[in-house]
């Protein structure tokens, strides 16, 4: 492992551009690109699970949650063993959110982030989302409104959780990525509370 003393100052900054790149990333895209469709052209318009469920079935779902996942994962993965006391290092969650919902290569039109944030908070503290979810499960049980109310309960949970952990990591870079997804969301959640 790096020497945290030795980090160099440009270190941190290379890794939130090289996030945003990896989140730039669209494996739903290219999934559905080899099944002959542009999933910014179909169902809701988005390269995430959800929308290649729709078009690519559980399969695709399966696929592209995995891997959206996975290169969150990764991007907070190389931050932690490259960077591991570096105070901005955690800026590549927000970083890598980002590229996914405004993706450099797709003209800046991606998903909506919420399996990337979910890898983050994994890679950062497994305990964050087993707290956040026990509240998105009662949200899961009563609420009738659909989906999006129920994970809107989930991820509204996600920024108490980062206090409730001890000495939870760069809380402010994951509430910024929180933000992002919910800023990416605020249409959908505004109609489906509203029905």
């Amino acid at each position: 492992m790096p020497n945290p003393a030795s980090t160099p100052d440009w270190l941190v900054p290379a890794l939130v551009v090289a996030s945003y790149l990896l989140g730039s990333l669209s494996p739903g895209w290219w999934l559905a690109r080899r099944a002959g469709v542009d999933l910014r052209q179909k169902g809701s318009g988005v390269t995430g699970a959800s929308n290649a469920g729709r078009v690519l079935g559980m399969k695709g779902y399966v696929a592209v949650l995995i891997l959206d996942t996975a290169k969150a994962m990764a991007a907070v993965y190389a931050a932690h063993w490259l960077a591991p006391e570096a105070p901005w290092g955690l800026l590549v969650v927000p970083a890598v959110v980002a590229g996914h919902i405004w993706p450099v290569w797709l003209g800046f039109k991606g998903g909506r982030g919420a399996a990337p944030l979910l890898g983050a908070f994994l890679a950062v503290n497994f305990w964050i989302v087993l707290y956040a979810f026990i509240p998105g499960a009662v949200a899961w049980a009563i609420l009738r409104k659909g989906f999006a109310t129920k994970a809107a309960a989930f991820a509204s949970s996600l920024p108490i959780a980062c206090w409730l952990v001890p000495a939870a990591p760069g809380r402010a870079a994951l509430v910024l990525a929180w933000l992002l997804v919910l800023l990416a969301h605020r249409q959908y959640f505004g109609k489906t509370l509203t029905r």
